[in-house]
This record gives structure tokens, sequence and C-alpha cells, in this order.
């Protein structure tokens, strides 16, 4: 028995194979099982080693060779093929894999051929890569990585998937790509025999061919194979330090051609610079139109170029890049003006009806509508505005006692309530607004936060859904504003419930709860991180400012991982990683990323305390390219409404198309309502905006979440302005333009409506803004005209 186990070794490593197969080169290493697919890579560097988790002994483990045909999807096994190589057949196609070397990286050759005597057209085919991206549980969900980024060239691919812990993994391969897809699970039927998506992702596929239409600046010629013959790509994975390193990393790599751009969204006729990686580019700016926008190329080191152009109104710009035979694009925004864009959310308000429903999503319109009323009344609007709200709410709640008369353990309907009041009464000025948010509250906390500080919904932590502490600042700050012990008392009781409830957050660590299905989510790391923030900017002591500084800051580069920090793409630029929301807000399925979302508004709050908490510009910028994004959910050419931005390149959707004849826009409507209870059409979106549907729709849908982002605007950059000393010595302006003459900044607001100026400055200057004029002795972070809305 010993020498026929000892011969079967000896024909098994002359094959190339083992039970496992351990590849080891300079700096990484590579666990291959029996079955082809990797168990685990590792990587070597000074910080250690970065390993790679992928799928072992399950369904989704990978690379595995996979078809998806006529709604079908087929899996092949691998079977050894020669030294490191296996090969698999479905129906007459086959894929080989040979695992090697690439430039000094872990790679994949991949080659597809037709066998058959016809032409394959799949829908999709390619490979399930098998990486580890199901983030399902605390605290393993911190080595998980999450597929943030992947992006399809004409003429080759990249991408990263990137853990919370920020460990960073690109992909990239030579040739062009067709697309990729994620695999999501399924969460729950509801009612029988329809199903709801989950809120975890399963699977990342490189789908190396797919069916049209594809995006433009996708290959579009991936979609068949003719009987005979093959294609072949190389597929690389890279070890990325730092997320900043990220295109010369893959530059330094693989020799492709990227546009890194560090600002993604403008002003009309402002400056733009961004950077090109490559050799010799050849770059063309242009409009939606065609038209060629004059551009200046400046070499600024060994395969180094610095691009400076203006774009010249409000619109969508395309970079085109051509580096020999690789060409890269890329998107730039011109947004109309804040004035502009709120004025036309408060439009939509009407448009897109407001519902009363069992979600305040529902109903979000409001809080757009009331703050372009602060700064822009509009009589006749804000007059149907105000009878449209009053209607909801007094069919929503029970006047008399102050509280909801439906769903009442969904705490964010009454903390979204609550913040809704408020901006009524700063655009009106009635104090019963205030009065009826105050008495809200006090419902709210005596009935649903915990002794340990927390708002709940029963047993379930709902802090950080739809940041219900954040409201109650809010309410906070107003109340103390007012004269009167009532009102002080007030300020202070409802500060001291946030506070607990923010101590509670802090204090778990990163160990959080939320809505749904429990996964590393999006708005549960954002709403912490910004709820911490706002609570970091109440503080007079320093120390304790530093406490929740500190505590904010950990979590938000957490969520890193789930944002658009890279995507050279100002449509898509720090949105985040949403994708299952479709099926409630518009009703669509499957699940898709959808960036930016009404909630990509709650990293953009964050980063926004960041800046005023720490003075590091990154912040600022990544807030000012959100609200660029956000603001080009309102079309530029129509100033008409969209819902959301589809990232995911290729996807046969289903929605429903027509509306429940049960039901009118004033009637109450509970639950979510599945899309097959519909007349439905399929269809194919890819890479473009999903209109709303509440225009139509009368039972609940929750398209109206899109207005926390002109909340988020007009919170943050709607009357604000900001001046930058950079290390360098020069001095930016954000919202305004600043002239340097000697030691006196002239600075101009871009907007009528901007009022407060905050100054960032590391010497002595005289800052003249507006008709006002003050000096600063040295270096001086903070608002230098305007009062911190922040201040209790």
């Amino acid at each position: 028995m010993k020498k026929i186990t000892s011969l079967l070794a000896i024909l098994s490593l002359a094959s190339g194979l083992s039970a496992q197969t351990v590849i080891k080169q300079s700096g990484w290493e590579w666990h291959i099982s029996d079955k082809g697919t990797i168990e685990q890579l590792v990587f070597k560097n000074s910080r250690g080693n970065d390993t790679i988790p992928f799928f072992v002994g399950k369904e989704n483990d990978g690379p595995s060779f996979y078809i998806s045909r006529e709604g079908k999807e087929t899996k092949g096994k691998w079977i050894p093929d020669g030294y490191r190589s296996f090969r698999s057949d479905i129906d007459h196609v086959e894929c080989r894999m040979t695992y090697k070397e690439w430039n000094g990286q872990p790679a994949l050759e991949v080659l597809l051929v037709n066998k058959g005597h016809v032409p394959f057209q799949p829908e999709k085919a390619g490979l399930k890569l098998g990486i580890d991206t199901y983030m399902d549980k605390y605290p393993d969900w911190f080595n998980k990585y999450f597929p943030t980024l992947m992006r399809n060239e004409k003429t080759h691919f990249y991408g990263y998937l990137q853990t919370p812990e920020k460990h960073t993994l690109a992909l990239v391969s030579p040739q062009p790509v067709a697309s990729w897809s994620v695999d999501y699970n399924l969460g729950y039927m509801d009612p029988a025999p329809h199903w709801f998506m989950g809120h975890r992702i399963e699977s990342l596929n490189l789908d190396l061919m797919n069916a049209l239409p594809l995006p433009e600046r996708h290959p579009q010629d991936l979609w068949q194979l003719m009987p005979g013959e093959s294609r072949t790509w190389t597929i690389a994975l890279v070890n990325v330090g730092e997320l900043d390193q990220l295109e010369t990393t893959i530059n330094k790599v693989s020799g492709l051609p990227l546009i890194r751009l560090d600002q993604t969204s403008y002003p009309p006729k402002e400056e733009v610079t961004f950077d090109v990686i490559g050799k010799e580019p050849v770059v063309r700016v242009q409009n939606d139109k065609g038209a060629a926008i004059v551009s200046v190329v400046e070499k600024t080191g060994a395969d180094r170029y610095q691009v400076k152009t203006q774009l010249p109104e409000a619109g969508l710009y395309t970079v085109d890049v051509v580096c020999g035979d690789k060409q890269a694009e890329a998107v730039l925004t011109a947004h109309h003006s804040w004035k502009w864009t709120l004025e036309n959310a408060r439009v939509a308000t009407l448009k897109y009806h407001q519902k009363a429903t069992s979600h305040a999503e529902s109903w979000y319109g409001f809080y757009s509508a009331f703050i372009a009323s602060k700064y822009f009344p509009s009589a006749g609007t804000d007059k149907a505005v105000t009878e449209r709200f009053d209607y909801l709410f007094n069919l929503l709640h029970d006047t008399t006692r102050m509280e909801p008369l439906y769903y009442a353990s969904r705490i964010q309907n009454t903390s979204t309530t609550i913040g809704m009041l408020i901006d009524k009464y700063e655009a009106q000025g009635s104090v019963e607004d205030l009065h009826k948010a105050s008495m809200l509250a006090d419902w709210m906390i005596k009935h649903w936060q915990r002794e340990d500080g927390a708002y709940v919904n029963h047993n379930t932590i709902y802090t950080s859904v739809i940041y219900v502490a954040k409201s109650v600042l809010e309410l906070a700050l107003a109340e103390k504003q007012l004269d009167g012990q009532e009102w002080q008392d007030a300020a202070g009781r409802h500060y001291q419930s946030a506070k607990r409830a923010i101590d509670q957050l802090v204090e778990s660590q990163g160990d959080f709860q939320t809505e749904g299905e429990l996964t590393f989510e999006d708005g549960m790391i954002s709403c912490s991180a910004l709820q911490i923030g706002m609570l970091a900017l109440m503080q007079k002591d320093e120390i304790q400012k530093k406490h929740y500084t500190d505590a904010m800051l950990d979590i938000l580069n957490s969520h890193d991982c789930l944002t658009q920090l890279k995507v050279p793409d100002g449509r898509r630029r720090q949105g985040t990683m949403r994708y299952w929301e479709a099926q409630y807000d518009v009703q669509m399925l499957p699940n898709m990323f959808n960036s930016p979302h009404g909630w990509s508004g709650w990293r953009a709050y964050a980063t926004y305390y960041a800046y005023l908490l720490t003075g590091e510009e990154k912040w600022l910028l990544q807030t000012f390219n959100a609200m660029g994004a956000f603001a080009n959910l309102i079309d530029y050419k129509t100033g008409d409404l969209r819902w959301a931005f589809v990232v995911d390149p290729h996807l046969r959707v289903e929605q429903a198309c027509s509306a429940d004849t049960h039901y009118t826009a004033d009637s109450l409507s509970f639950g979510n309502p599945h899309p097959r209870l519909y007349d439905t059409r399929k269809f194919v979106i890819g890479e473009q905006y999903v209109n709303m549907i509440s225009d139509w729709q009368t039972v609940n849908t929750q398209d109206n979440d899109v207005h926390e982002l002109f909340k988020c605007i007009g919170e943050t950059v709607l009357t604000n302005a900001f001046v930058v000393e950079r290390a360098d010595g020069s001095v930016a302006g954000y919202n305004c333009k600043v002239i340097r003459k000697g030691n006196t900044l002239e600075v101009k607001a871009d907007e009528k409506q901007i009022r407060n100026l905050h100054c960032n400055l590391k010497h002595a200057y005289t800052v003249r803004f507006e008709g006002q004029k003050k000096d600063f002795s040295g270096a001086y972070t903070g608002w230098a005209f305007g009062k911190s809305e922040y201040d209790f």
C-alpha cells in the first residue's frame, strides 16, 4: 500500500499537482487545490503578510469557468491538463486556465475556444473568481474583500477589491474584458412565491464574454466566438499598498494608461486639472455633443502628464486618452449652481408624489422642499408643499398625543419627521412645528431608548438606521436658540439623549447593528461615523472632541472599501456601493449597485464633519466630489430628477410597469409591494441613471430617498465657502474665487446665498469676504465669517 501511495504521489507531482500545490515566488505564494481552485493567496511585504481569502470547498469556490445562457447558469469542473494547468468543457466550449507569473505578479492565463460547429453567443461567459466577498458577521467581515471598483476599457481591464482594514487587491488584464458581475444572495420570500434579494455579495465574476448592449466604453466585439475561434486573457492579481498608489502600481506592473482624477466635479469655467499616467498620451476632452474642448498637456515626469482644461457650461465631459494601442476614458462633470439644484429638487417633490406609507423614504422629498424654501422662497410652490406635508403628517400621526399611528417601532420614520419639522420651522418660522418635533422626540426616547443609550427597534439597535441621533441633535440645536427655560431644558434633554446613543456606538467598536440582513453595511457604518462626527463638532472640551474625532475617523476609514474613491467618473465619484434598494425604491429586480443612491449622502456628511474637525483637505475634496455627483442626479439638460445611478455594466432587469389600482397617492400604503405583484417588463440596463416612479406608482415606493442628497447639499455646501492654504503655499477656494495680493486674500463667493466662509490657513493673512474683513496673525482653522451651526 505504501508503494502505491508513493507512486501516486510521484505521478501527481509529475503532473504539477498534489493535494494542494503551493506556488512560491518572491513576494507572494498561492495555494491551489487539487480541484484547480485557489485556497488562498499570500503577499509578503514590509507590513507583514496580506492573505487574500478564497472560498474553499463551497459552491462559490474559484476560479471557476461558467456560462450563463437563456437565464440558466452552468459552472464547469476543472480537469488537470498539464503543469499548473486545468481545462473545463461546457457544451463544446473549452476553457483552459494556467497559473503563472506575469511581470512578477501571480496571474491566470485563460483560453476560451469554441470547439462546436455553430457560433457561441452566451449572455455571459467567464470566471467566478472565488475571492471571499461574503460579509456576514462581526468581526470576520474586517478581513473580507469587497469588490469596490471594476473598470472595463476598450483595450484592457483593471479594478480592485478592498477590506475594511484597507488591504487592497487589484485585478489587471492587458486584454479587453467584456464585462463583470457579482452574485447577490437571496433574502426572503414576501409574499410567496416572490423573493426579495438579500444584502450580501457571494461572488465576483469576470465576464470575459458578454452579450450586448454594453456601455460604449466597453469592448463591443466580445459577444460571440465563431466555430474554431479562440481568445486568450491574462488576469493578474496585484497587491496594492496605499490606495493612493493604485494607478501608479497598476501602470508599473502592466504599462497600461490610467487617468488619475483627484477632483471630478467643477463649477463651469473653473480650471480643471488631472493627470495621465502612460507613454506619450494623446488626450481629447469633449462635451456630450462630441465637440472638442481645448486642453493643454504638460509632461511632469517619466510617463507622467498633467492636463489642464476648462468646462464651459454645466454638463458631462468625456476624457479620451490613447497611448499606443491602449486607450482609457474618464468622465468629468460641471454642475449647475447649488441654487438651481435645490430649486429643481423642490419641484420634484411635487411631481414625484410624497406618500403616506410605512417608510419615511416615501415622503423624504420634504427635506429638499423646506431647505429650498428657507433660502429661495417661492410662494405658490411652498404653499403646495406645506399643504401636502400637513396632509401626510395628520394621516400618519395622533396629533393630540403626538405620536405615530402606524409602525411605531420604525423609529427612523419618527426621527426623519423630526428633521423635516425642524427644516419646516426654519423655513417658515412657526414654533408650533418645533413643538411637534420636540414632543415626537420625547415619545421616541421614552419608548425606544435602552438603558445603555441605544435607540432600538425592539431588540435591534437602530441608532444608525437613517441617523436617529443626528436628528435629535438637530432638534437640540434648534431648541437651544430659543428663549425660555422650557426650550433650554428640552435642548439639554435631547442633547443628552443623543449623546448617550452615540456613546453606545463608540463603545461598540464597530460591532454595530442595522435594519435587515446583517452585513458590513454601507449605512450602518457611515451613519455611525457621521453621528459621532457631529457630536465631536459640538464639544467645547478639546479632549472630548479628540475622543469622538478619533472614533469617527476609524469608522470612516473602514468605510473606504464601500466607496467609489478611485473611479474616473464624476457621475459616480464618492457614491457608496449599495445594492439592494432597487427592489424597494423603483420596483426593479434583481440586485444592482446603486451609486450614487440617496444613502450615499450619509458618508458625505461624515467627510464634511471630518474636514471641519481635522482640516485635512482630502475630506473637503471628497465632500465636493460627492456633491457634484449628487447634483447630477438632476438632469442638467431638463432639470428632471433621477433616482440613482446603476454601476453594473449589463443587467437583465425586471420592473413593475403598472400602477396599483387599489390605491391612490393619497392613500395609506404599508409594506414593500413586490414588483411581481404587478405587470412587469424585462429589459437590459447598464452604467446609467434610473428614473423615478413615484409619479405613477400609487403604493409604497421609496425612490424619494434620493432627496437625502439634496438635504446633504443644503447642510454642507449650499451656503458655505472654504479657503485652504496648502503645504506648497498655494491657496485654493471651494465655492469661491480667491485672489492673493501679498498677505491679503480677496474671496468672492460663487453664489449669492453663500454667506459663511471657513478658512484653513498656515500663515498670517488679511481676509476680505463679501464686504467684510478679518486679520489673522498666524495659522487659523475655523469659520472666519459666519457662525458654526454646531455650537451648542
